[in-house]
């Protein structure tokens, strides 16, 4: 993935927005005006260096774009258009190297299979033998038991609940876990190849983003911190199709050996942004995290003390998100580091604003058939500047815009279902007074007026809006636009704003929760102080990423809403349901 570029001001109403600085900074005299493409750096502490908008002030942190696209290609290797070339003569001196089977004529001929299973052939020209295409079981043991642990996997079943149903051992489940998360891949990115074709159209997309924390259970009794791994996911609102889910670790890397290399090469020495291995956390990394958390709680325990200006808690919560983000060393490193966590024993972590951009970017490319998209984030800085970066172009040709949304998240049953029937009715007396028969005419009208009381909060005073009327999931709801060029009538402002929503990502969440038991909450222990219990957590972290990835295709592909279709049907990605039978024997 080239061409990637995220250093630049991210301001959409500055002349900079978009254009990298120069690199021979231009003498300018201080009476002179700045031009786009002038910056200057700005100290943030030696591992967060950062540049300066000569023309708004914006500071922007640096980021290393090498190791963004590799976060890029991570995600997206298993996205292939084109299918892998059929087998050939190998022979270069040969007439018919290149000449697929298909097309050879009677020309190859059938020579046995290997160890395998693989069917071989040989070349009648030169002699020479190669292997056909492998077969998806290939040294499959018991692969009759295949769809039923898949099923297991997704239905909340521990690995020794899934051994004591199969018969299976320990070792032969994760052998099939290893396998069913292959087909997966291969199936889902045979399917989400189709948003790179041109012939592939998509409506306007709505789309919601999110995180979620998950945590991976400690090895070692004498030390029994916990590794807290974040995944960034995001859903369309309309079809619920969730486009990605990233977990912020790389399972192929052995953390030893890249920690040893780094130090040879002496890239521990360098600023964060200037590393070859940017994108990932060392151990130096993480004590530098643990003071800059103390900061953190620090703000939050004093906005909590003296208590916030707002009535509304929740605007109370979006304030504080704002301290919190202005104390960080790094405005767009919102990963909380203390001593009761720590790095993963395998694999190696990734700091998550390079997770962020790279899930950014990936999604942005999926969708460039996409007429216009409009985005709807959780309150978070990095989320901003990660969405800024990635769809820059697309803002300029005002084709896209973002919005951060904030959500309540602590009412009981109750409380919300109070909370939907007094906007409710507060609602029906706008109408009956206000004379607008048409309901969905007088949501924008109702909105336009809460659009008015818009509270400007953060240093880059940004307007929040409260959502006139909340669903049960969320029953108080906060929204901020954050590319508002002043270009859009309030009609059209009021239409945007009441689509905000991150339902559709917080929805599979919430089931990954429910259905992956890696992926449950923690049990909370009534004898033990009521300490957290993580009973089914993973202890490989690369084993949570597996199942993730493995349920957002059955989720995507199999599973059917009130209208008996999946969210893959209502995209145009497959006309029935998908059996998991044809995932695990796709070819």
């Amino acid at each position: 993935m080239e061409g990637i570029q995220v250093n630049f001001c991210k301001s959409p109403k500055c002349a900079n927005f978009g254009i990298p600085a120069d690199e021979k900074r231009p003498y300018r005299r201080k009476t002179t005006a700045p031009t786009p493409g002038m910056y200057t750096l700005h100290g943030m502490g030696k591992a967060s260096p950062a540049i300066k908008c000569s023309i708004c002030s914006e500071i922007s942190p640096l980021r290393s774009n090498q190791a963004i696209a590799e976060e890029v290609t991570r995600f997206i290797d298993h996205i292939k258009p084109e299918p892998p070339p059929e087998p050939n003569c190998p022979n270069g001196a040969c007439s018919l190297q290149g000449t697929p089977l298909s097309e050879s004529g009677g020309r190859y001929v059938a020579f046995g299979k290997t160890a395998a299973g693989t069917p071989r052939y040989r070349c009648k020209e030169c002699g020479k033998t190669f292997s056909g295409q492998s077969r998806v079981l290939a040294r499959q043991r018991k692969s009759e038991k295949n769809r039923d642990v898949f099923l297991l996997f997704v239905n909340r079943s521990p690995i020794m609940r899934i051994c004591e149903t199969t018969g299976l051992g320990p070792q032969a489940v994760y052998d099939k876990l290893k396998f069913i998360h292959k087909q997966c891949r291969a199936f889902v990115g045979n399917r989400e190849a189709k948003f790179l074709s041109d012939g592939f159209q998509l409506p306007t997309m709505y789309l919601a983003v999110d995180r979620q924390h998950y945590i991976v259970n400690w090895h070692q009794r004498t030390d029994r911190r916990t590794v807290q791994l974040n995944a960034i996911g995001t859903a369309d609102l309309t079809t619920s199709y969730v486009l990605g889910m990233h977990l912020n670790f790389d399972g192929t890397l052995k953390g030893d050996e890249i920690e040893t290399e780094a130090g040879k090469t002496g890239d521990l020495l360098l600023a964060s942004p200037y590393r070859r291995f940017a994108r990932l956390w060392f151990r130096d990394d993480y004590q530098e995290a643990l003071e800059d958390a103390k900061k953190r709680d620090a703000a939050e325990s004093y906005i909590k003390k003296v208590g916030g200006k707002f009535t509304n808690p929740l605007m109370n919560e979006v304030e504080l998100g704002y301290v919190d983000a202005m104390v960080r060393s790094d405005v767009e490193e919102s990963d909380f580091k203390n001593r009761s966590v720590k790095l993963p024993m395998h694999g190696m972590q990734v700091h998550e604003q390079y997770t962020l951009y790279a899930h950014f970017f990936m999604v942005a490319r999926l969708l460039r058939n996409a007429p216009k998209v409009r985005v709807y984030m959780d309150q978070d800085s990095g989320f901003r500047a990660a969405f800024m970066a990635a769809y820059v172009n697309r803002i300029r040709e005002r084709t896209t815009d973002g919005f951060f949304v904030r959500v309540k998240k602590t009412d009981n049953a109750y409380q919300k279902q109070n909370a939907v029937k007094k906007a409710r009715q507060k609602f029906e007396q706008f109408m009956e007074d206000s004379g607008i028969e048409d309901e969905h005419a007088a949501q924008v009208e109702w909105m336009k007026l809460h659009m008015a009381k818009a509270v400007p909060l953060g240093l880059w005073g940004d307007k929040w809006v409260e959502h006139p009327l909340p669903m049960a999931s969320e029953p108080s709801k906060l929204i901020s636009w954050q590319t508002d060029m002043g270009d859009y009538d309030d009609e059209h402002a009021a239409r945007l704003l009441l689509r905000a929503s991150l339902h559709a990502i917080d929805r599979f969440f919430m089931q990954t929760r429910r259905r992956i038991s890696m992926a449950e909450r923690p049990v909370v222990s009534v004898r033990q102080q009521r300490t957290m219990w993580h009973g089914y957590g993973a202890y490989n972290p690369a084993n949570l990423g597996k199942f993730l990835e493995i349920y957002r295709v059955y989720f995507n592909y199999c599973l059917t809403g009130k209208d008996k279709k999946t969210p893959a049907m209502r995209l145009g990605l497959a006309d029935a349901p998908i059996d998991p039978h044809d995932i695990l024997y796709y070819q």
